[in-house]
């Protein structure tokens, strides 16, 4: 089974927006549709009447109102998977799902509701709960002098994954040692590298093995050595990946409203495989059309803290801090 590193875990503990409270609808009702993105001003009028100002992850529900005003638009996912633009100066109000028996095929509903679920859950990791621990991150005196980047803390699609470390000496020599539970699976020496593709001739990576690696310096006159912190990965299996390449096909660039809905709804497909470092690349990618979006950012943030990547999660988090 797929494992994290404590340390991870409690990373992914941070508290990306102290203080924000939270929505109350979300505790006992099934949202009908997120609110995706927003630009300029728009504003969402509760089926009770309340007025709220629209942000992007906040949820809709049967009988609110979505406005617009002058030069604004919004976008809106729907609990059938499919997506919505509101021009400037405009409104619409939300309705439930279809009922049963509707003319759209039963299969394709299924697809979008599990699509919609995925997405849902993605964007509320802009709100991460627990106890923040970003004081004592950046309290550190210094920065490891080694440091495994990936594959970490993820799962994975290739059977030859390619090694990646910073260190700040590109010359140092070193050993890089793949673990299973029962002790060493291959291992290897390198010398004026930051990366390393796991060769084909070694023992192969069976799917669905949770596999550790480590980096530790191999000069005898470096003492003490350095070692990096064992990360973990898993490679997935065949049948996985097709199913995943066939969920990723039905999400079609022309029938979303953005580039940055097209991707982050790649990314959350992503996250909720286990393909943690995909998921960041693909959110990286949402955020180029988009990259004063600080809920964005938040969510990169906790992308890298759960893989343990601290430095980089303070980094996006100070991004997230400086959009608002």
């Amino acid at each position: 089974m797929f494992r994290r590193s404590t340390l991870s875990l409690l990373i992914a503990a941070l508290c990306f927006s102290p203080g924000a409270p939270a929505l109350a609808d979300e505790a006992h009702l099934t949202p009908a549709a997120v609110l995706m993105a927003c630009s300029g001003s728009v504003s969402v009028v509760r089926a009770g009447g309340a007025n709220e100002a629209g942000a992007f992850g906040l949820t809709l529900h049967s009988g609110d109102r979505v406005k617009t005003g002058l030069d604004a638009r919004a976008e809106i996912m729907f609990e059938d998977g499919t997506w919505v633009e509101i021009g400037a100066n405009s409104g619409m109000q939300i309705k439930a799902k279809q009922p049963a028996g509707s003319p759209s095929p039963r299969a394709a509903e299924e697809t979008g509701e599990k699509t919609f679920e995925v997405v849902h859950n993605f964007v509320r990791l802009k709100n991460a709960e627990g106890t923040s621990v970003l004081t004592g991150l950046r309290s550190a005196e210094k920065s490891p002098e080694l440091v495994a980047l990936a594959p970490r803390q993820t799962k994975i699609r290739e059977a030859l994954p390619e090694f990646r470390w910073e260190t700040a000496d590109p010359s140092a020599e070193l050993r890089l040692v793949v673990y299973t539970t029962a002790g060493v699976h291959w291992q290897g020496e390198i010398s004026g590298a930051t990366s390393l593709l796991y060769p084909s001739g070694a023992p192969a990576l069976v799917p669905g093995t949770s596999y550790s690696w480590t980096l530790e310096t191999t000069d005898p006159l470096r003492f003490p050595p350095l070692r990096t912190q064992a990360v973990f990965f898993e490679v997935m299996s065949e049948e996985e990946s097709t199913m995943l390449d066939e969920t990723l096909a039905t999400i079609d660039p022309d029938k979303t409203p953005s580039s940055t809905a097209y991707h982050l709804t790649r990314a959350s497909i992503l996250f909720d495989r286990g393909l943690l470092e995909d998921a960041i690349d693909e959110t990286h990618t949402a955020l180029v059309a988009d990259p004063e979006n600080a809920a964005l950012h938040a969510i990169l943030a906790r992308l890298y803290a759960e893989t343990g990547q601290a430095k980089q999660a303070l980094a996006e988090m100070d991004k997230a801090s400086g959009a608002r």
